[in-house]
């Protein structure tokens, strides 16, 4: 800036002026060379200078954000907005680190918008912190129950007498059990045959809960199994968990019942009730067969002379000779002497021709020396096939008359007075 000062003091002033705002590093007043009259002035604008050096300084500082550079004298009044800015910024700063450390309760009431949006963001921080602390202590509680839930779910599984096996359902792999394969199965060839038959229903299972019975055989033992199949997620694994009940005890107690029900207590073969039974089914099927109705010839006067435990032994005798006709063949007692023997895939001749040989073998029974009454029996035999339209009972009554006239027509072969 170019400006015509003709007065010397004056232009001492102007040019220190100039340098301080162009030239800082090189402006200096010399006091001395002022008019006495101006050597006051000249202190004051020196002091000036120097109040606003000081102020830039601090600006300077503020605006590169360092709040640790050198204040302002405190006779600077001039700097006092730039110090209380100073100020405000070291606290905020302050503030900003005690909200780093967690503090939320930091508020700003000074600084207009940026008041508005400092505490709105601690607001949010403090929110969002609190929720993720609620999250986390949810997730511990989570994890606390679950841990417990998995220890009971184990101490009970462990009381129980089923056998639980949960498995991966892609790999086959068993992620748990309950017992141990030495407690439950009582022969070793038939943990092969377990994993074969659980791996099959892995493969062929649905989504919906299923039971099936499933059937160990050991070299010495056989078990049975219901079990009950149900889908479920274990650990991130798409599995299955197989509940497994021994029912060896109940199927042996069926069996028990089963031979109450269907087997003739004295001579253990089945009764009238399994007879018709498989009578009826056969008729149902349209399956071809034979029935033979077989009667005993003289268990009366056996039973009369001699009692009934030796006319038991006759029936035993009896049908002794029966179970040699055909290891497929269903002999039932119906009652008293009467038996009704029941086979596939024989024709009526055939049967005869098997019972008549049978019917001799009991005869020959009698030239035994310790023989004291005669054993013999009659029979009849009729055929029935896929077209037959009579019931059961015709057809049982109809093989009954075969039989007597078969007894009719021996009787006279018989020895007499024996009784019939």
């Amino acid at each position: 800036m170019e400006v015509n000062i003709t007065d010397p003091t004056s232009k001492i002033l102007f040019d220190y002026l100039r340098d301080v705002i162009y030239n800082p590093s090189h402006a200096k007043l010399d006091i001395e060379h002022l008019p006495p009259d101006f050597q006051d002035f000249g202190k004051g604008i020196v002091f000036f200078v120097e109040c606003v050096r000081e102020i830039t300084s601090l600006a300077k500082d503020l605006t590169n954000g360092d709040l640790s550079g050198k204040m302002p004298s405190r006779g600077n009044e001039m700097a006092a907005p730039l110090k209380s800015l100073h100020a405000t910024l070291k606290h905020l700063t302050w503030q900003t680190q005690q909200v780093a450390k967690g503090d939320y309760k930091q508020r700003v009431s000074f600084m207009g918008d940026f008041s508005e949006a400092f505490n709105t963001m601690v607001m949010q921080l403090e929110e969002q912190r609190t929720a993720l602390l609620e999250e986390i202590q949810q997730s511990h509680e989570k994890a606390l129950a679950l841990t417990q839930s998995n220890n009971l779910f184990e101490a009970i599984t462990q009381q129980i007498s089923q056998w639980i096996i949960v498995m991966d359902k892609e790999n086959k792999e068993w992620l748990f059990v309950n017992h141990t394969i030495e407690d439950i199965l009582f022969d070793e060839k038939c943990e092969s045959q377990l994993r074969q038959l659980l791996e099959f229903q892995a493969d062929y299972f649905g989504d919906e809960p299923q039971t099936i019975e499933l059937k160990l055989s050991g070299d010495e033992n056989t078990q049975y199994f219901g079990v009950v199949i149900h889908p479920l997620n274990w650990y991130g694994h798409k599995s299955l968990a197989f509940v497994l009940t021994d029912i060896s005890h109940e199927k042996e107690h069926l069996q028990e019942l089963e031979n109450v029900a269907y087997r003739d207590t004295l001579t253990k073969e089945f009764n009238r009730h399994y007879g018709m039974d498989v009578l009826n089914k056969w008729l149902k099927h349209g399956c071809y067969f034979i029935i033979c109705f077989i009667d005993m010839d003289n268990l009366k006067y056996v039973n009369d002379k001699y009692g009934h435990a030796e006319g038991d032994n006759y029936i035993l005798c009896v049908v002794d000779i029966l179970r040699a006709f055909s290891k497929d063949a269903i002999i039932c007692r119906l009652g008293g002497d009467e038996f009704m023997l029941l086979a596939q895939s024989w024709s009526m001749s055939a049967a005869e021709e098997r019972l008549e040989l049978l019917r001799s073998r009991l005869v020959s029974l009698n030239d035994h020396p310790e023989s004291f009454y005669n054993h013999s029996m009659s029979y009849g035999v009729i055929e029935v096939g896929p077209d037959n339209t009579m019931s059961a009972s015709e057809l049982l009554s109809m093989a009954d008359e075969k039989m007597y006239e078969y007894k009719r027509t021996h009787k006279a072969q018989r020895t007499t007075g024996v009784g019939i």
